[in-house]
């Protein structure tokens, strides 16, 4: 008798300390997301002139996975700008991820693009090559909020075409992801905020991303993602450029 009031006892205590964990954590998530907010806003007024556009991405993709730690997949993705009527990249990629530790995780990518580019009159297709590495942290409060920091290193290759020189660019991207999540729900909603950091000019941040979502699995195999997406990408000789974008994907399981 007294071996299961202290078993019961035991489990009160784990679930309220979990309980609290998880409001704490969801404090911090907060906190973290006002202030990239904030970051966000005072970047995009600093300068006078911004324009507005409105696009979509679209992407589908497959998930295999290899073990228990490991997992790899393929995907591809059209994105559309000038309020939808103007496509401007298709993208193919490879990707794979690892679990080294139960909160930490390492990824790599593989991505090929063809993007649009309009110099004067002309309108040229590029081709892109890029390499990406990450390094994943990340922790679970209450069994029902997963938090992520993903810190990305990204090479990108622009292949020369006619007067447009080859052009080689170094990022660090720096995310934070909030994710609510638990086993008996089929509904995964989603905050993030990136900051994209260029390493090829003294670490000047270049382009922001602030995205909200859910995310649904309509059975172990067929999932999707739906969110919107503030996407602003700055520029020392022209005008800032604010991206409104619905994103949607779909992901198979193998």
């Amino acid at each position: 008798m007294r071996n299961g009031v202290l078993s019961q006892q035991c489990n009160m205590l784990y679930y309220d300390i979990s309980e609290k964990n998880g409001i704490f954590a969801l404090k911090i998530m907060r906190h973290i997301i006002l202030i990239m907010l904030l970051t966000f806003l005072s970047v995009g007024l600093s300068k006078a002139q911004t324009t507005h556009d409105f696009g979509m991405w679209i992407s589908a993709g497959a998930e295999k996975k290899l073990s228990a730690d490991w997992n790899a997949g393929i995907g591809t993705e059209l994105r559309t700008k000038h309020r939808r009527e103007y496509i401007d990249r298709w993208k193919l990629d490879i990707h794979s991820m690892y679990r080294i530790h139960q909160h930490f995780k390492l990824g790599a990518a593989y991505e090929f693009h063809i993007k649009r580019q309009t110099t004067g009159d002309e309108t040229v297709s590029l081709l892109h090559h890029r390499f990406m590495v990450d390094v994943v942290p990340s922790v679970s409060a209450g069994g029902w909020l997963h938090l992520s920091l993903r810190e990305r290193y990204q090479y990108t290759y622009m292949m020369a075409r006619h007067d447009i020189d080859a052009l080689h660019e170094h990022h660090l991207r720096s995310r934070i992801k909030a994710v609510i999540a638990t086993a008996r729900s089929r509904w995964e909603p989603f905050a993030s905020a990136e900051v994209f950091n260029n390493m090829g000019e003294r670490f000047t941040i270049d382009e922001l991303r602030i995205a909200v979502g859910t995310g649904y699995h309509f059975s172990p195999h067929h999932s999707v993602n739906i969110g919107y997406m503030l996407n602003l990408k700055r520029s020392t000789d022209s005008p800032d450029k604010m991206l409104h974008v619905l994103t949607t994907e779909y992901i198979y399981n193998l």
